[in-house]
C-alpha cells in the first residue's frame, strides 16, 4: 500500500494564497461609509410614539378619564422611560386619582429627569405643594411652594 503525501496541503505558496483570500474576504465584508458622509439613521419612531401617547393621555386627563390616561402613560414610559414630561403627566393622573403620595414621587422623578426645563420643574413643585396640602402636610406644602417660586 502506497501512502500519498499530503505535503501539497501545507505548501507555503498555497497557504499564503489562502490567507490573502481570507483577508480580502473579511475586509470586503467590513465596508465603511465614505469619510465625508455622515451616517444616516432612521427616524426614531419611539419618540413620536411616546409623543402621541402623551397627547392621548393628556386628553384623557382633561376628560377626567384617569385610569385610561394611566394605562396610556404606562405604555409611553415603556417606550421612553427617561422622559420627564411623561412622569409629570403621570403625577397629574395620580393627583386626579387622589393618590397624593404617588403624585409627589412622580413629580420628584420628573424633576430628576427635567434637566434645565425650569417651567416643568416649577410645575412639578406646584403639583407637589397641592398634593402635600391634600395629605395635610402643610409644612411640606409650603416648602414646595417656596421651591416653585424660586425656580428661575
Amino acid at each position: 500500500m502506497i501512502r500519498e503525501s499530503r505535503s501539497h496541503i501545507w505548501n507555503p505558496l498555497w497557504v499564503t494564497g489562502l490567507l490573502i483570500a481570507l483577508n480580502l474576504l473579511l475586509h470586503g465584508c467590513a465596508a465603511r461609509p465614505p469619510v465625508g458622509e455622515p451616517m444616516v439613521r432612521p427616524p426614531a419612531q419611539e419618540k413620536t410614539a411616546a409623543g402621541s401617547l402623551l397627547a392621548s393621555a393628556h386628553q384623557s386627563v382633561q376628560a377626567g378619564q384617569f385610569n385610561r390616561a394611566e394605562s396610556t402613560l404606562e405604555r409611553a414610559l415603556r417606550v421612553e422611560p427617561r422622559n420627564a414630561r411623561l412622569w409629570h403627566e403621570m403625577a397629574q393622573v395620580k393627583y386626579g386619582q387622589e393618590d397624593y403620595g404617588q403624585t409627589v414621587q412622580f413629580c420628584l422623578k420628573a424633576n430628576s429627569l427635567a434637566g434645565r426645563d425650569s417651567a416643568l420643574i416649577r410645575q412639578n413643585w406646584q403639583l407637589m405643594a397641592k398634593a402635600y396640602a391634600k395629605m395635610g402636610k402643610l409644612d411640606k406644602a409650603e416648602q414646595a411652594r417656596m421651591k416653585a417660586e424660586a425656580v428661575n
